[in-house]
């Protein structure tokens, strides 16, 4: 292992590694998404095969990535390049495989996509792992670019909630509001700015001093909100109808792209295929039980994730509002929903909430920034500060940047005609465009790698020997016949679950976004 990864930086406690590494996992898409996708897709049924998904594939994958964090002791481009055997023949096949797909767009046609493809196996072949490590710090900025914007619009949200700018009585007026924030250049790269230096200060300061100490403060915070929302849901009259809807498993309403749905949200809501927790892991200390520590980060997770529910699911259905809205849920209907909640109070439910949501996303642009500043100091030998200060520019640029088209393409015509020349067709708009690919596609790819190279490539007894380190089992004999079979049935399951399953199930994802189901069944 190169000296250079050496991180002179550790969490100073388990508890705050797990608030920080929860925190990185609790984001805008256990408070926001999950319970929007949940309203779409049928409710109680689409929670239990979420919670399914959670033990399949979060778990293991989570487990294979602190694991490969520790080993190395370094970002994800370090960690895959270092840790990787010197005749791994996995970059070589993927590397192939693009040459030859590119070479079949080309002759079909399809010139643009064809030579993207040939250029992306071209970087493969030459850099390898490093390359494929790369892959999730940049869509870890990436998606903090956009993130940003949405963080922005919530801290502006939760001004308006406080000084009662939220008391709609319609949502075609709340709806309309909306509106007119995402449309606003000046407004939404204003407030995603600052939402970005809030997450600079706080990574300015480093691992303990930064991340964890802040951690350690909002996270039980976010959890004494959330249990306020939601006791005050289940009083209202007629919440036993969301609670119903939410927690009775009904299959007959939830659908295969449901299902595919979940899948995908499980991936998503960890923070998988970012890198964020290879760098996470790179700061735990020897003596820190992973298994154990993943455990408690996806239960606390997945908790915030149902509680979420719970404080929405049963208001929606009190105040007489549908669960099925969609994104617009957040926005354009609960400030109206908390609104109609008798006692005059619907600025305090409404602010709460946006602070809620303000932490949930805080926490999670925090270890986005991080992972991106993370490699710049074991890289390219740079400073803390000055890595993350760089980080935070390039985020802020390309932030700026997308929050010119959030709602259309009018700003950026020319990139919309090269775009739709490359891909054949184009989202809504920038903003959509951006959030499909890093979602849809290269998260999972990365997810798809960091598995195979957790699985095959590092191997299970590599990962056994950290996975058992700073645990009672340590100092087991692994020879010894007595503890052989005691020792390796966890991780012959663990290696079944990361060679086997979650590959075939990120695989499902990958298709399900290229829209291959779709087009199979009709």
């Amino acid at each position: 292992m190169s000296r250079e990864c050496e991180s002179s930086e550790h969490w100073g406690s388990r508890f705050g590694f797990i608030m920080a590494a929860a925190g990185s996992a609790v984001g805008l898409g256990n408070v926001w998404k999950f319970p929007y996708i949940t309203g779409m897709n049928g409710g109680g049924a689409f929670v239990l095969v979420y919670i399914f998904c959670i033990l399949l594939v979060g778990l293991p994958c989570m487990v294979g990535e602190l694991a490969l964090g520790r080993a190395s002791r370094c970002d994800a481009v370090g960690a895959l390049k270092n840790l990787a055997p010197k005749k791994s023949i996995f970059p070589g096949i993927l590397g192939g495989y693009g040459l030859g797909l590119g070479t079949m767009l080309l002759m079909n046609g399809s010139v643009g996509l064809g030579v993207m493809v040939l250029i992306l196996s071209v970087l493969i072949l030459l850099f390898r792992w490093g390359f494929l490590g790369f892959s999730n710090v940049f869509v870890a900025g990436a998606i903090l670019s956009y993130y940003s914007i949405i963080g922005g619009w919530i801290i502006y949200y939760t001004f308006l909630a406080f000084s009662n700018g939220l008391a709609f009585k319609e949502t075609s007026a709340a709806a309309a509001v909306f509106g007119k924030v995402a449309s606003s250049f000046s407004l939404s790269a204003g407030t995603g700015a600052l939402f970005l230096v809030a997450c600079c200060a706080v990574c300015w300061f480093g691992v303990k001093k930064g991340i964890e100490g802040v951690s350690k403060l909002v996270m039980p915070v976010m959890l004494l909100i959330i249990l306020v929302l939601v006791i005050r849901a289940l009083t209202l009259p007629g919440a036993m109808k969301g609670l119903d809807f939410y927690l009775m498993p009904r299959f007959a309403n939830l659908s295969a792209k449901g299902a595919l749905e979940a899948l995908g949200h499980a991936f998503y809501s960890l923070s998988l295929g970012m890198a964020i927790l290879i760098v996470y892991g790179s700061y735990l200390p020897k003596n820190r039980d992973i298994v154990k520590s993943a455990c408690y980060v996806a239960v606390l997770d997945t908790l915030i994730a149902l509680l979420a529910g719970l404080a929405i699911f049963p208001a929606v259905f009190a105040m007489g509002m549908k669960p099925d809205a969609g994104p617009g849920l957040i926005f354009n209907i609960l400030p109206v929903t908390f609104n109609a909640i008798p006692g005059n109070l619907g600025w305090l439910w409404s602010g709460l909430f946006f602070v809620l949501m303000f932490i949930a996303a805080f926490t999670s642009g925090i270890s986005l920034l991080e992972t991106v500043a993370a490699s710049f100091i074991r890289q390219a030998h740079m400073g803390r500060r000055a890595s993350v200060l760089l980080s935070t520019v390039l985020v802020g640029v390309l932030m700026t940047f997308i929050s010119a088209g959030i709602v259309s393409w009018e700003n950026f015509p020319l990139l919309k005609k090269e775009l739709t020349v490359l891909f054949g067709s184009v989202k809504d708009s920038l903003f959509d465009e951006v959030d499909f690919y890093c979602s849809s596609w290269i998260l999972p790819l990365n997810g798809l790698v960091v598995s195979i190279f957790a699985g095959w490539c590092f191997g299970v007894k590599n990962v056994s020997r950290e996975v058992y380190r700073g645990t009672k089992l340590e100092h087991l004999e692994l020879a010894a016949k007595k503890h052989r079979m005691f020792l390796r049935a966890p991780m012959i399951s663990w290696s079944f679950f990361i060679r086997y399953i979650a590959p075939l199930m990120i695989l499902l994802i990958l298709c399900h976004g290229a829209g291959l189901f779709g087009k199979v069944f009709g």
